[in-house]
């Protein structure tokens, strides 16, 4: 009885600590976001968008989660290249905010520009990172 205890415990911890929210998993996260948006990865997003997100572009545009994937979808904006440098991760608990610098390349409706935007991210951990909030403003 004693072992089969012990076994139980040691299976519930190994299932607690799988599931705790860390930064190593929220880094690739947003790493994996960046890279969904330039492949146009729509079943990726899927996964890391979460359904109430609110995303802000820097020209005051809000999307929705149905709303990104839409537009990757039909080519009303795509992104050619994310570079964003991590700046700062703060966490309590499932939730977290990233704060980086982030230079876009993209094609919104045929026309190519450029953006600097310090970008704000919320996300959220529920089985995995999924980004709830985001807003950027230009630099």
């Amino acid at each position: 009885m004693r072992y089969t205890v012990t076994i139980l415990l040691l299976l519930i911890s190994t299932v607690v600590f799988a599931q705790k929210a860390d930064t190593i998993s929220l880094k690739k996260a947003v790493t994996s976001f960046n890279d969904a948006l330039v492949k146009r990865d729509t079943v990726q997003l899927k996964t890391l968008l979460d359904d109430k997100l609110n995303y802000g572009h820097s020209n005051a545009w809000i999307q929705t989660k149905k709303d990104i994937i839409a537009d990757l979808y039909n080519g009303t904006l795509t992104y050619t290249s994310i570079n964003q440098e991590q700046a700062q991760i703060i966490q309590d608990g499932n939730t977290a905010l990233v704060r980086a610098v982030a230079t876009l390349d993209v094609v919104m409706k045929g026309k190519a520009m450029q953006f600097k935007l310090n970008v704000m991210q919320v996300w959220i951990y529920k089985k995995g990172w999924r980004l709830i909030g985001r807003q950027s403003v230009k630099i």
